[in-house]
C-alpha cells in the first residue's frame, strides 16, 4: 500500500501563527471600492454573505435568461422570424459553443487575476448580450398576422376573388435570416460572460470563507442559481400573455386564443440585460480577496481520493507542461467514464431544456403559455432529483464504488420511466394536412395539398389561420381554405359561415359516422383536444425520469473530484466541462432540433419558401425522442458499469474520507472539497488509515 509523508500536513505552530499575524497586517489593504474610492462604510459590506449574496443573484440571472427565458419563447421566435427548429436549436447550443471558446483562457488567467473583477466585466458582456437579443424586436416591422394592413376592412382571409401576393422582397430564408445571427451574437456575448461566474465563481466564494461555512455557502448559491429558471418560466408564460407590440400599437388586432399570436417575448431579455449590469457594479467592488481569506487558507488540509496519480501533485502554471498534465488525467479510467456518462446524459438534459416547452406544446397539444407553465415541473423534479442524490450519498456514506452503483441504479429507472414519452394526445385532425377532405384519413406517404374543388375559385392566401369544426373536431389551414364567405363576432369569438368545404366533408362524416346535420359553422383557432389519462401519465413518468437523471448527477461530480489530485480538481472540471460542451451540449441541441424538423406536417410558407412548421406528428416525435433517450440511458449504464469493473480504490479511498457536499445543477458549478479538520487531527487520521 502507497504510503504518504503524513508530514506534509503539518504546519508548525509558530509559523501558522506568524503567517496569521501578517495576514492581519495585510487585511488593511484589502478595502471594498473602485480605485482610490474606498469609503468606510462600504467596508461593512466587504464580507462573505454580501459576496455570496452578489454571485448568487448574478448566477440566478444567467440561468434565468438561458434556461427560462430563451427555452420558453423559442416557438414565439419561429413563428415571428420565420424560422425552423434546427435553426433555433443551433441558437440554443450557441451558448454552449461560446463557453466551450473560453473557459480553458478564463480559467487559466482568471484563476491568477483578481476573480471579482472577472465576474463583474462578464455580468457587463452577459448584459450586452441580453440586449442584443431584444433589439430584433425593433429591428423587424410592425407584425401584421393576416399580412395585410390592418385597416383593410374588406379583405379579411374569406374566400373571395384577389390578386395573388406580391412579394415586396427577397424573404429572408435559411442561414441569410439577419435575426437568427442577431441570436447567435447574443448567445455568444452570454456565454462569454457567463463563463467566470461558473468557472472561477466558486472558487472566489470558496476561498474567502471558512472550511466549516463553505460547503454551506456553495449550497445556497446553488439554491438561487437553480430559483433563475423556476422564476424564468413563469414569467416567460406570463410575458407570452402580452402581445408582441403593445409598445407600438394602439389597438391588438387579435385575441389570446388565436393560433398566429405572438407574445412579448422580448421583455424577459430587457429585464435580464438591466439585471445584470445593475449586479456587475457591487461585484467589481469587491476586493482580489476578502480580509479574512488568508486565515481560513492557513488552515487548509490537501487530501486526495485518487485511483491513479500523485496525492500531491500540482496544476502546472506553465502553459508547456498542461498537455501532460491533461493526458495524465484522462489516462483515469474512472475519470474517463464519468466524461463519457456526462456526455450522454447532457445530449438529453440540453435538448430538453431547450425546447421542453415545444415538446410539451405537441405532445400535449396545447398551447406555449400552458406549455411553459407545465415546464416548470421539470424543474421542480430537476430540483428534488439534486436533493435525493445528496441525501442518498451523505446517508448511505458511499465510496466511489457504492457511488457507481447508484448511477446505475437511477440510470435503470430513468430508462423504464422514459417510455412514458410514448402517452401523448391524439394528433389533431387538419383537413388537407393528416385528413382528406372527404374525412378519409391520409396516408403518410400520400402527397397531399391543402387546395380542394371546394376552394379552388377562393384564391387563397399561403396565410396561416386555423378555424375548427367544434362538432367534428376537425380543422382547417384558414377559413378561406375552408370556403368560408362570412365572419361574425360573437361575444368575443370569431365564427364562419358559408363555407363550401365544411358541407361536402360534414355529408361524407356524417353518412360514415351516421351524425344529424349540425349547424354549418366554424371558429377561429385550435380545437379543444382532450387528452384524458394521457396527459396524467406523460407527466408522471416525465417527472420520475428527471428526478432518477439527476440524482445520478451528484454521485458522477463526486467520483470526478474523489478521483483526481486535490490541486489538479478544477483542472479535471474543466476537461470535463470541455467534452461535455462539446460533445454533449452542442450537438444535443441541434440534435433535438433536427428531431423536431423531421415530425413537422406542414410547413409555412413565404413567397414559395418554407418557413417554421405550423403543424407537428405527435407520434412520430414522441417515438423518435424516447428512442434517442433510450440509447443514450443504455450507453450511460454501458459505460457506468464498465467503471465499475475497472475501478481500483486507493489506499485513501479504503480509509476515512473528508467529508464533501457536492451540487448539480446546468451549468459549470463545482465545489472544492474542504477539510474542517485541524492539522493536529488529519495527521492522526492519516495515519491511523495506513497503519
Amino acid at each position: 500500500m502507497e504510503k504518504h509523508n503524513v508530514h506534509d500536513f503539518e504546519e508548525p505552530g509558530e509559523n501558522l501563527k506568524h503567517k496569521i499575524e501578517e495576514d492581519e497586517d495585510d487585511a488593511d489593504k484589502l478595502l471594498c471600492g473602485y480605485g482610490a474610492c474606498t469609503p468606510g462604510w462600504l467596508q461593512g459590506f466587504h464580507n462573505a454573505k454580501c459576496l455570496l449574496l452578489v454571485l448568487g443573484i448574478c448566477a440566478f440571472i444567467q440561468s434565468f435568461v438561458v434556461n427560462a427565458i430563451f427555452p420558453v419563447g423559442l416557438s414565439t421566435l419561429e413563428r415571428r422570424f420565420k424560422m425552423t427548429s434546427t435553426h433555433t436549436g443551433i441558437i440554443s447550443s450557441w451558448y454552449d459553443f461560446a463557453v466551450l471558446l473560453v473557459v480553458f483562457p478564463v480559467c487559466h488567467w482568471g484563476n491568477n487575476g483578481h476573480k471579482g473583477r472577472w465576474i463583474g466585466w462578464g455580468g457587463v458582456i452577459m448584459a450586452l448580450g441580453s440586449l442584443i437579443c431584444a433589439l430584433p424586436h425593433w429591428m423587424v416591422d410592425i407584425y401584421h398576422p393576416d399580412g395585410n394592413d390592418v385597416t383593410n376592412q374588406t379583405d379579411f382571409g374569406q374566400c373571395a376573388n384577389r390578386d395573388d401576393p406580391e412579394c415586396a422582397g427577397k424573404p429572408h430564408s435559411s442561414w441569410f435570416n439577419p435575426y437568427f445571427w442577431m441570436f447567435i451574437l447574443g448567445q455568444t456575448l452570454h456565454g462569454v460572460g457567463s463563463t467566470p461566474l461558473f468557472s472561477i465563481g466558486t472558487t472566489y466564494m470558496d476561498e474567502n470563507v471558512s472550511q466549516k461555512a463553505s460547503p454551506v455557502y456553495l449550497a445556497i448559491h446553488a439554491v438561487l442559481t437553480s430559483f433563475g429558471p423556476v422564476i424564468g418560466v413563469f414569467a416567460g408564460g406570463f410575458l407570452l400573455n402580452l402581445y408582441d407590440d403593445f409598445d407600438r400599437v394602439d389597438r391588438i388586432p387579435m385575441e389570446r386564443s388565436d393560433p398566429r399570436w405572438v407574445g412579448a417575448w422580448w421583455v424577459g431579455f430587457i429585464i435580464s440585460s438591466i439585471s445584470a449590469l445593475l449586479i456587475a457594479f457591487p461585484i467589481l467592488g469587491f476586493a482580489r480577496e476578502l480580509p479574512e481569506a488568508k486565515r481560513h487558507r492557513a488552515k487548509d488540509v490537501n487530501q486526495c481520493h485518487a485511483a491513479n496519480g500523485d496525492v500531491n501533485a500540482k496544476a502546472p502554471r506553465d502553459l508547456t507542461k498542461l498537455p501532460a498534465c491533461v493526458w495524465k488525467i484522462l489516462s483515469n479510467p474512472t475519470f474517463l467514464v464519468c466524461i463519457f456518462v456526462g456526455i450522454f446524459e447532457s445530449i438529453i438534459i440540453n435538448g430538453f431544456a431547450a425546447f421542453m416547452p415545444k415538446i410539451l406544446e405537441t405532445l400535449l397539444s396545447t398551447n406555449p403559455t400552458l406549455a411553459s407553465y407545465l415546464s416548470s415541473v421539470v424543474i421542480f423534479a430537476a430540483a428534488t432529483g439534486v436533493m435525493v442524490g445528496g441525501t442518498i450519498i451523505r446517508q448511505l456514506k458511499l465510496q466511489v464504488g457504492g457511488m457507481l452503483k447508484m448511477i446505475i441504479v437511477c440510470h435503470f429507472f430513468a430508462l423504464i420511466f422514459t417510455t412514458g414519452l410514448l402517452s401523448h394526445c391524439p394528433q389533431r385532425e387538419f383537413v388537407g394536412i393528416n385528413l382528406g377532405y372527404e374525412d378519409l384519413s391520409i396516408e403518410r406517404a400520400h402527397d397531399f395539398s391543402i387546395s380542394a374543388k371546394c376552394n379552388s375559385e377562393c384564391h387563397c392566401k399561403m396565410e396561416w389561420n386555423p378555424v375548427c369544426d367544434r362538432n367534428t373536431g376537425h380543422m382547417y389551414y384558414s377559413a378561406c381554405h375552408a370556403g368560408c364567405t362570412s365572419m361574425t363576432k360573437n361575444q368575443g369569438s370569431t365564427e364562419w359561415s358559408g363555407c363550401g368545404c365544411l358541407t361536402s366533408n360534414n355529408t361524407f362524416h356524417n353518412l360514415i359516422h351516421g351524425i344529424k346535420e349540425h349547424p354549418e359553422v366554424l371558429n377561429q383557432g385550435y380545437c379543444h383536444q382532450d387528452c384524458g389519462y394521457r396527459e396524467y401519465i406523460l407527466m408522471v413518468t416525465l417527472f420520475v425520469t428527471v428526478v432518477a437523471s439527476f440524482a445520478s448527477g451528484i454521485p458522477t461530480q463526486q467520483i470526478m473530484l474523489r478521483v483526481v489530485p486535490f490541486d489538479q480538481r478544477t483542472l479535471a472540471l474543466g476537461i470535463n466541462w470541455t467534452f461535455v460542451r462539446l460533445l454533449g451540449f452542442i450537438p444535443g441541441g441541434i440534435l433535438f432540433g433536427v428531431i423536431i424538423d423531421t415530425a413537422c406536417l406542414e410547413w409555412g410558407e413565404s413567397c414559395g419558401k418554407a418557413t417554421s412548421c405550423l403543424v407537428y406528428d405527435p407520434f412520430k416525435l414522441s417515438w423518435t425522442i424516447t428512442g434517442l433517450a433510450i440509447v443514450c440511458k443504455l450507453l450511460s449504464i454501458l459505460a457506468t458499469i464498465i467503471g465499475y469493473m475497472t475501478y481500483r480504490p486507493s489506499d485513501l479511498d479504503n480509509a476515512g474520507s473528508i467529508q464533501t457536499v457536492d451540487s448539480h445543477c446546468h451549468t459549470a458549478l463545482h465545489l472544492v472539497v474542504n477539510d474542517d479538520r485541524l492539522p493536529e487531527q488529519a495527521i492522526i487520521h492519516a495515519s491511523y488509515g495506513h497503519m
